[in-house]
């Protein structure tokens, strides 16, 4: 290899070193490692004396070829660093070039599935932004964790009041304190689990339809908020469906008693109703009664026409009577046959 072809090697790589900085693929500190590893070997030095065997020519033609071989890398060297102070020059005009395509955190995205929604359609979606703890729809997982703390620590680990007469009691037995939380919290009832277990006819949970049905409510009135307390939970049927609502039993029935005017006008309103079915019915048989006579006496009447018309009609032509023998009560019969179709009568001698 001469020594064109080394300075032509060394200036290629020295433009390769000065594009991958350029791309941003290497850095300085990694360029300059590089320079130094693939820096040229100093040449000997000239004290050094030939050997007795080569020649005296020789010797002084190979001093001069490595001088010139050392002038021309110098050279190729002082322009490619000529070239890179003006590249360098130039990439300082232009600051998106030092963007390097490396790996970082922001780019990747963290979702928060508490705050996102199955829409059932194949995908998750999140419908708005997050506007703070209270908010429950977009409440994130360490913020209903906090909640639930708080409301264990509000309902099962609460610290016990001051005095025991300042404590809240049950409405029922006056006696405990220790109040059902879900009662409490969502119907604003103080009432100990004990008395709710032991008096369900009045602490019991009813549904949307069970309030319809028994005592006789509307739909503006159970989804009005201000009438009733209610608990929501979904629906045990299907995810798909409308949220299941409970009401306290004691709570419609004051509602209902207030409305139908007490417990016998509950029951008179449950009577007429009652009667209002029965009637309904009556009058829907009644009515299918008569659209079935109607139609049996038209298929009559179209029936003898066409027997009249085509000629059809049978006229019985019967026989002289026939002693037939006493039956059993005692009476004489006599049988007649007719004689175009056989058609065998009795008849009783009175």
């Amino acid at each position: 290899m001469n020594a064109e072809q080394r300075a032509r090697i060394e200036a290629n790589r020295q433009r390769a070193l000065e594009r991958l900085k350029q791309r941003g693929i290497i850095r300085d500190e990694q360029a300059k490692k590089m320079e130094a590893r693939n820096a040229p070997k100093p040449a000997k030095s000239v004290t050094d004396k030939p050997s007795d065997d080569v020649p005296k020519d020789k010797v002084q033609n190979s001093k001069s070829a490595s001088v010139n071989v050392n002038s021309s890398v110098r050279d190729a060297s002082s322009k490619d660093k000529e070239a890179a102070n003006d590249e360098g020059i130039k990439r300082s005009k232009r600051p998106l070039d030092k963007i390097r395509p490396t790996i970082r955190k922001q780019d990747y995205i963290e979702y928060d599935f508490a705050t996102m929604k199955n829409s059932h359609g194949g995908f998750i979606n999140i419908e708005e932004d997050y506007e703070g703890p209270d908010n429950k729809k977009q409440q994130s997982l360490e913020d209903w964790q906090r909640s639930q703390r708080e409301r264990r620590a509000l309902y099962e680990n609460a610290p016990p009041p001051d005095h025991p007469s300042l404590a809240p009691k049950c409405t029922e037995c006056n006696i405990n304190t220790e109040l059902d939380p879900l009662l409490l919290d969502t119907f604003h009832l103080q009432v100990c689990k004990s008395c709710v277990k032991a008096h369900p006819e009045k602490y019991s949970l009813l549904t949307k339809t069970e309030c319809k049905e028994d005592y006789f409510l509307t739909d503006p009135e159970l989804n009005d908020d201000s009438l009733f307390y209610r608990l929501e939970k979904p629906n045990p049927h299907s995810g798909t469906f409308a949220r299941m609502q409970l009401f306290a039993r004691c709570q419609i029935e004051e509602f209902a008693f207030k409305k139908w005017g007490g417990e016998e006008g509950l029951d008179k309103e449950w009577q007429r109703r009652e009667e209002g079915k029965a009637e309904r019915r009556e009058k829907k048989y009644q009515q299918k009664m008569k659209e079935m006579r109607i139609k049996t006496r038209a298929q009559e009447y179209t029936k003898r026409l066409l027997q009249k018309k085509h000629g059809e009609e049978h006229i019985h032509e019967f026989s002289n009577a026939v002693d037939g023998g006493v039956n059993d009560d005692g009476l004489q019969v006599l049988k007649r046959r007719c004689i175009g179709c056989g058609l065998e009568t009795e008849e009783i001698a009175i």
